[in-house]
């Protein structure tokens, strides 16, 4: 499977001219201090790339996502890159590694099933990830400071129904 995903990969007209520029530099390692917090940060993009003093990073993800409608991809792609938080690490890692541009090169590792995605993290995005990473940074800063670490969930709740739940109750309402 490696070496499928590997093929997809390098032939992918994209991806693969990515991952074999000659300026290529893979896995480097940048060190900071947080100006804020005085917190030290480290980053490793999996790939960068420097074209003319224009910085490009990227991080190769791996997914399994053999039944998705295509229509709904890009919905998909863009909660992968939420949920998991990849949009705080690209702005941590522009701010880092000092990168103009960032992009994520996922791959579906399902057998036999292994296409490639190239997304650009958009400035809007990297927006949202940097004041998120801010945010963060702050937190962790005051629990080293206090010595308390807030527990995700502090108090309880009653779980509601988001927009599209609640259209699909009104539409069984509508069934019964």
């Amino acid at each position: 499977t490696a070496l499928n995903i590997q093929k997809a990969l390098l032939e992918h007209p994209t991806a693969g001219k990515l991952l074999t520029h000659p300026s290529r530099a893979v896995e480097v390692s940048y060190f900071g201090i947080d100006e804020e917090t005085g917190l030290e940060v480290r980053v490793r993009p999996d790939l960068e790339l420097d074209m003319g003093g224009l910085r490009i990073g990227a991080d190769l993800k791996t997914i399994s996502m053999w039944n998705i409608k295509q229509e709904g991809l890009r919905a998909k792609l863009h909660r992968e890159i939420i949920d998991r938080d990849y949009h705080l690490s690209a702005a941590m890692y522009c701010e880092t590694a000092a990168l103009d541009q960032f992009f994520w090169i996922f791959v579906n590792k399902d057998e036999n099933y292994h296409w490639v995605a190239i997304i650009e993290a958009s400035t809007e995005l990297l927006e949202l990830g940097m004041l998120e990473y801010r945010k963060t940074m702050r937190a962790i800063a005051n629990g080293f400071d206090t010595g308390e670490w807030p527990a995700p969930i502090t108090e309880d709740y009653t779980d509601e129904l988001n927009d599209f739940d609640v259209r699909r109750l009104e539409a069984l309402r509508v069934q019964a």
